[in-house]
This record gives structure tokens, sequence and C-alpha cells, in this order.
């Protein structure tokens, strides 16, 4: 548990004990900020007693705050998304892989059992197959690409 400090703050030429775990740079900036705030206040409405100044001071942070946190979690859950999608683009890139490395061998095999082809012709033929399926990969990341941009 952090340790608790206090600080005396000028706000208005008025004297404040403020408690609390910041150190004295974040409350001299928060100070200044009030301070700064209120003189804004007090300038474009005059009229305003130092009550009436700070609880608009008062409505206008906490109006600030709560836009602030709907935007964190607006963010927040737009991370999710892109998160869960990008762990079913991974699922699906291991997916094919899998299948990848299953028409590789199969290629292979059926190569082999025909017999006529050298090393060198089944190297050239499983070449291909590599270029297939790199070909499919790019249309299926292109299509996701653009389902993702058209939501």
């Amino acid at each position: 548990m952090e340790q608790k400090k206090r600080f005396k703050l000028k706000i208005k030429n008025e004297e404040y004990i403020i408690i609390g775990t910041e150190d004295s740079a974040h409350m001299n900036l928060v100070s200044d900020l009030v301070n700064d705030h209120l003189t804004i206040i007090n300038e474009h409405t005059s009229t305003l007693t130092k009550e009436q100044a700070a609880t608009l001071l008062a409505i206008n942070t906490v109006s600030l705050q709560v836009k602030q946190q709907e935007e964190i979690m607006k963010l927040e859950e737009e991370l999710k998304a892109a998160q869960e999608k990008i762990a079913q683009l991974n699922e699906l890139e291991l997916r094919l892989n899998e299948i990848s490395g299953r028409e590789r061998e199969k290629s292979k095999e059926i190569i082999q059992n025909n017999g006529n082809l050298s090393e060198k012709e089944l190297q050239n033929q499983i070449e291909i197959q590599k270029l297939m399926n790199q070909q499919v990969t790019e249309k299926i990341k292109t299509k996701n690409q653009q389902k993702n941009k058209n939501k």
C-alpha cells in the first residue's frame, strides 16, 4: 500500500490540505490546472460565485472523465475483437499448414508410387504444389482483409 502524503495547495488564493498517494509534481500540476480552468471560467462568466465556478469545473471534469472512460471501453472492445480475429487467423493458418503438409506428403507418395519421376522432377512437382498452396493462402488472406475492411 502506498504511503499517503499531505499536500498544501493554493487554489484561487485559498489554501487546501489534500491527502493522497501522488507525488508533489503531480499535485502541483493538478493545482495549476484547477487554477487555470477556474480563471477561464471566471473570465467567461464573471457573475459566478467561487462555489458556482468550482461546481462548473467539477461538472466539466467529470464529463470529460466519462467521455474518456467511454473511449477506453470502446478501444478495449476493439482490441478484444482484433485479438479474437488474430486467433482465428492463426488457427486458419495452422490448419492451412497442416493441409499443405498432408498434400505435400500425398503428392510425394503418388509420385513415388508412379516411379516414373526422377528426384529433380519430384522436387519440381513439390515446388509447384508449394506455389499453388501459396496462391491459395494469399487469396484467403486477401478475402479476410476485405471482410475486415467491410465490417
